[in-house]
This record gives structure tokens, sequence and C-alpha cells, in this order.
């Protein structure tokens, strides 16, 4: 059957990326989004009834991804949360400002859980890289996606 990994927010932006990659070096890519029937932000349990040997945790969906880190975690299943540099930016609006605590619960839990915490910078053209300079990123949105695959390989041989 293989290794599987499960990718929340496999169809879009960066987990595109990750899913890309996953199929292309031989994993099996599950994938839960709201284009495949899946809404993580009111029943994200609904993923684990799927079989998968890894879950990363990137659809940014609400507090979607504090609740899928507890639930790896209750049913013992290795889980790489995608973090985000908001957690160290001075945000202002409502939105930002609820971005920013849901990043930073996921930060807390992902180390008292002992879940590894993935985050990178801001690209250029984002938002909140005007107010805050200090969090561009030089990372490639290659080596980001590596950085994710260099997790999942020594999962791998766990199964």
């Amino acid at each position: 059957m293989g290794f599987t990994v499960g990718i929340t927010g496999h169809t879009k932006g960066f987990g595109k990326h990750i899913s890309k990659k996953c199929l292309e070096i031989g994993y099996r890519v599950e994938g839960f989004s709201r284009t495949n029937g899946y809404n993580l932000l009111f029943d994200a349990d609904k993923i684990f009834e799927t079989k998968f040997d890894v879950i990363v945790n990137n659809a940014e969906v609400g507090n979607a991804q504090v609740n899928i880190c507890l639930l790896a975690n209750r049913k013992k299943i290795p889980c790489i949360n995608i973090g985000s540099a908001i957690t160290e930016a001075n945000v202002t609006t409502d939105e930002n400002i609820i971005k920013k605590q849901n990043k930073i619960t996921l930060r807390e839990l992902s180390n008292s859980l002992e879940q590894k915490y993935l985050t990178w910078g801001f690209l250029e053209d984002h938002e909140l890289v005007k107010e805050n300079p200090n969090l561009l990123e030089n990372t490639t949105l290659e080596q980001a996606v590596q950085e994710v695959i260099n997790e999942l390989a020594p999962l791998q041989h766990n199964v």
C-alpha cells in the first residue's frame, strides 16, 4: 500500500506544492479540503476516518489546525504542523489578530505534544511585510517544500 501522507489544503497554495512533491517521490496522498468535501473548520474529525500514516496540517481555516493537531495526537498519528511568521508580526486587523492567536496556540501545542512545527517568513508581496519588513523570507517555495519532505522521510521508516 505504501506510505500515505494526509495533507490539509492540498488543492491550493503551499499544500498543493507539498502534495505534488509527495506524489513525485512515490508517496500516496490523501487530501482534505473544501474542494473534495471536507469542511475542516466544522468537522476536522472527519478526516481521521481515512487511513494515512502522517498528517501535514497545512490548511489555515479558523482554528481547524489546532483541532487537527489535537486529534492527531489523540489518535497517535504523527503530525507536521505548518505555522506562520504571523506569530512574530505586528498585526492590527481583527482577522489577522485571530490568525496570529491561532498560530501561537498551534505552535505552543506542537511543542507540548512534541509534534513538528515548521514556519517561514513572508514573501515580498505579502501584505504583512509592509508593516513587518523583518519577516521578509529568503527561503524559496521549493526549499520550504523540501523541508516538509525531509520531515516525512524518517516517518516513512516507522510504517
